[in-house]
């Protein structure tokens, strides 16, 4: 199947050649976007859920993951073709479907998962890959290999909720992002807010601590983690049931070793507010190991830019995934797109393209 449209969507190159200094640059330039149509299911499954991509520059596709619970059809990633020209035709390609199954090679029952944040290791030929949450509201971080097998990774024990609430992560709020540093050899996992124990969610009046965890792509262990402080909620609710939140739901690495992370933040009535940092590690405290944290030095957060409903006349919806791709016209290209829910009636899959400023 392949959607057309003259709004744009595109990729990046895998990384750029040299350090960028994005907190010193301009805001990206808005290329275009295509919206997927509602409805559109390839061999009776619904495509929907795309929660995270992850550029191969061999192949000059995307990989993408679904959150589908294994509610819809079977828990999977996509291999996408996104193309696009200068002038702002795009046009997307759903090249093939892949079912995710478990660390014994079974399917994934109903509810037994919750796929959000994915990435290539070219190097590896292997694909790293989180979800949220299982049946008990366990999140988990897989890697599979090219020969379809699949590896549970070992990760913290704070992360595990307990039965009363008390500790582990917020359910529904726990491995969003997910990136590879620029050489590979380390994995970078986000909690959309902070754990339990750490403090509450976020508010209108305060941020939450999530976590960044570091995983050694070699050994597969923890060898860092990190405070990543969220922004608070944007704007209040205004209409029933007033709901609100805000979170870190994707990032990308950069060769210096900064991290461009995503925070969406939606308001009921009001809509999405999407918000990029440049994140730096230097001087953070790791909290590897720790029980308390309050007294860890966090990240350091650089604002970038904003994307607020109506920005470049768009109806910006639930944006959970940033990926850079192939270069268009000789300047890097930056993909965000936006899960959908599986709610037809109200949302939609948004691919949205930006070009980065060619000083850089």
């Amino acid at each position: 199947m392949t959607p057309t449209a003259t709004s744009t969507a595109l990729a990046l190159p895998a990384l750029l050649a040299a350090s960028i200094a994005l907190a010193d640059s301009p805001a990206p330039d808005f290329l275009g976007q295509i919206i997927v149509p509602s409805g559109l299911s390839i061999a009776g499954v619904p495509f929907g859920g795309i929660s995270d991509l992850s550029y191969d520059a061999a192949t000059g596709h995307f990989h993408a993951i679904s959150d589908d619970r294994a509610d819809h059809g079977p828990a999977r990633r996509y291999d996408l073709a996104l193309t696009a020209g200068e002038d702002g035709v795009v046009t997307l390609d759903i090249v093939s479907m892949t079912e995710l199954t478990d660390e014994t090679g079974a399917a994934f029952a109903p509810r037994a998962t919750d796929p959000e944040g994915i990435a290539w290791d070219g190097a590896g030929q292997r694909l790293f890959w989180s979800t949220e949450r299982d049946a008990a509201g366990v999140p988990a971080i897989y890697v599979t290999a090219a020969d379809g097998t699949t590896r549970r990774l070992t990760i913290p024990e704070a992360y595990t909720p307990d039965s009363d609430g008390t500790r582990g992560v917020f359910n529904n709020l726990a491995f969003e992002a997910l990136a590879l540093s620029a050489d590979g050899s380390r994995l970078f996992v986000g909690t959309e807010n902070g754990l339990a124990q750490d403090g509450d969610r976020a508010t209108l009046e305060a941020g939450s601590p999530a976590r960044i965890l570091v995983i050694d792509t070699n050994s597969l262990e923890p060898v860092a983690e990190y405070v990543y402080p969220t922004e608070p909620i944007f704007e209040a609710a205004s209409q029933e049931p007033f709901w609100n939140d805000n979170g870190l739901t994707a990032f990308e690495t950069l060769p210096d070793g900064r991290l461009v992370a995503v925070e969406r933040s939606y308001a009921h009535g009001v809509g999405n507010h999407i918000r990029v940092f440049t994140v730096s590690l230097d001087g953070a405290d790791s909290i590897l190991g720790q029980d308390d944290i309050a007294a860890a030095a966090p990240v350091t957060k650089t604002p970038w830019f904003e994307i607020g409903e109506g920005d470049h006349g768009l109806d910006i919806d639930n944006i959970e995934s940033l990926s850079w791709g192939p270069e268009i016209g000789g300047r890097p290209i930056m993909v965000l797109a936006s899960d959908d829910n599986f709610n037809a009636a109200t949302q939609f899959t948004q691919f949205v393209v930006f070009t980065l400023p060619g000083d850089m």
